[in-house]
């Protein structure tokens, strides 16, 4: 059974929200803070099972500008559109990292991808069939496995995490998937900002094969699955204000979340299909 942790990366955390808010997110996401969409805004329900040879431009965003890990005169990520592909019945985002100029310094690159839903979606049940961060160059190699410097992701995010809900991997930590929510809440209403839910599954392969990720999201409470079977249940810090559905793969350099960079080689995060599905 998942249990609550102490993870390292909290304090650098908030640093690479707002890079992505000034970068990633769509740009109404400030003007919608704290207010429900009315309910023909939200996304419906959908299947996606990547069966042409690009991502469904209808329905997905595929994200160009700074990611997440930033580190000053250390590390700069970028999400772009080349890193992502669809073919085979999959979609695919590349992970590479190079040496290169960070601040007027020395640093390391990272360049991966991120594609997020056009439209915000409420509570539900979301659902990913993935194989997170490998270095296997095909979808089936079974000798492919993580290395640090990578985290991967299916998540729901919106206004600084005003909402977000995760099932993440970080390759600093190979044999662990993290199962989190957020809930950033009204300054004004709240001076302690940001409240965080987060339980583990230890150990556990989350490269090596295929699993499905599921979690059903309802008021006051999200319940997490792991390939059929009940994992976490949060009924705290649960969040409500509908986000965008989002599967990213990003680059870190550093003693935290991620890990430090593997410079040269590349690393593939496998989506096989998504599904989402409203509360009635």
């Amino acid at each position: 059974m998942a249990q609550k942790v102490q993870r390292d990366f909290l304090l650098s955390f908030p640093i690479w929200i707002v890079l992505f808010l000034l970068v990633a997110a769509p740009t109404d996401a400030q003007a919608q803070r704290g207010k429900k969409p009315p309910k023909s805004s939200l996304c419906s329900a959908f299947v996606d099972n990547f069966d042409g040879t690009t991502v469904n431009g209808t329905r997905w965003v595929v994200a160009n500008g700074q990611a997440p890990g930033y580190r000053f005169a250390d590390h700069i990520g970028y999400y772009q559109p080349d890193r992502v592909s669809v073919s085979g019945g999959l979609l695919r985002i590349r992970l590479t990292q190079e040496y290169g100029t960070v601040d007027g310094v020395g640093g390391v690159i990272s360049r991966g991808g991120l594609v997020y839903s056009k439209l915000k979606c409420g509570y539900g049940t979301y659902e990913w069939t993935v194989r997170m961060s490998t270095t296997a160059s095909s979808p089936t190699d079974p000798t492919g496995g993580p290395v640090t410097g990578s985290v991967s992701a299916g998540f729901n995010y919106v206004n600084n995490s005003e909402t977000e809900i995760d099932f993440e991997f970080s390759a600093k930590n190979p044999d662990t998937l993290w199962m989190v929510n957020w809930k950033n809440t009204n300054p004004a209403q709240d001076p302690t900002g940001q409240h965080e839910t987060y339980s583990y599954l230890q150990p556990f392969d989350s490269t090596s094969y295929f699993h499905q990720y599921k979690y059903v999201w309802e008021p006051g409470k999200i319940t997490f699955y792991v390939d059929g079977g009940q994992t976490a249940v949060h009924t705290t810090d649960v969040p409500s204000a509908a986000a965008y559905f989002m599967i990213n793969h990003w680059g870190t350099n550093g003693p935290g979340w991620g890990g430090y960079a593997s410079v040269g080689q590349s690393r593939y995060y496998y989506i096989d299909s998504v599904k989402f599905t409203p509360l009635p």
